[in-house]
């Protein structure tokens, strides 16, 4: 007798066709020509068209300038989702819980799921006073500290959209907005200082993958002038070291991407 979860019957041969297109894209370490495409699917150029045509329009893949083909943003949301359901979320737990004993202050875990950044986790401190924010509600990428480090981090193909869209709304140049992110680059996190709420400063820093990928950011959220997130200081120092723990986690080796 077949399993419940075992799937039966005729598919859809079309459809199938299509994804084998889309791993082969996702698998691939760089942009693929059609012909590296059509090779590795054993397909030929014009039928192959017809899929990256169905698979550009609906989001699952981009095309750059030089007419090469990667993952597109909402392959990006799906694979985040995932993750963000069986693998970050419960892997990061433990170090959230720490940093927030190290420095009692609140501590939040967010993803970029091709439209922005999203919490996934928020972690109260045991202030009489907390900054409070609904778990998977989706915030600025420019005004968040989270937001940041995925504009700083990610690769910029990944979050262009939504960068040059909110710079347009807050009224940010790219000469500003690229000397801060290479200003977030050097000094390995982010700040804000009442952008999202008056009275409130925070501190992102970037979880990694294997490879390096960014797969999330960890922020500390607390009171201005009771939380210091000058570069030297001990929560910044504590959020660093936190995000590394993680990191490590999931498989980064700092020394293999040096």
């Amino acid at each position: 007798m077949a399993s419940r979860t075992e799937m039966t019957g005729l598919g859809i041969q079309y459809l199938e066709n299509g994804i084998r297109v889309l791993t082969v894209i996702g698998a691939a370490d760089e942009a693929l020509s059609i012909g590296d495409i059509a090779d590795r699917c054993g397909m030929s150029k014009s039928l192959l068209h017809r899929y990256l045509t169905s698979l550009h329009r609906t989001g699952f893949i981009r095309r750059d300038e030089d007419l090469r083909y990667s993952v597109g943003p909402a392959a990006m949301t799906l694979g985040l989702n995932a993750v963000r359901r069986f693998d970050i979320g419960g892997a990061a737990r433990n170090g959230l819980l720490r940093l927030r004993e190290r420095l009692n202050e609140t501590v939040a875990l967010s993803i970029w799921t091709g439209n922005g950044p999203h919490y996934l986790q928020w972690v109260e401190s045991q202030r009489a006073v907390n900054v409070g924010i609904r778990v998977g509600v989706q915030v600025s990428a420019l005004k968040s500290a989270g937001g940041k480090v995925f504009l700083a981090f990610l690769d910029e193909e990944e979050t262009r959209y939504v960068a040059e869209r909110e710079c347009r709304e807050f009224g940010v140049s790219l000469t500003e907005f690229q000397q801060e992110m290479n200003r977030i680059r050097r000094q390995g996190y982010a700040t804000t200082v009442e952008s999202l709420l008056p009275g409130i400063v925070s501190a992102a820093a970037p979880v990694f993958g294997r490879g390096g990928t960014v797969m999330a950011a960890v922020t500390v959220v607390g009171i201005l002038g009771q939380l210091n997130v000058d570069k030297d200081s001990p929560v910044v120092e504590e959020l660093k070291r936190t995000c590394s723990e993680i990191s490590q986690s999931f498989g980064y080796n700092p020394a293999a991407q040096a």
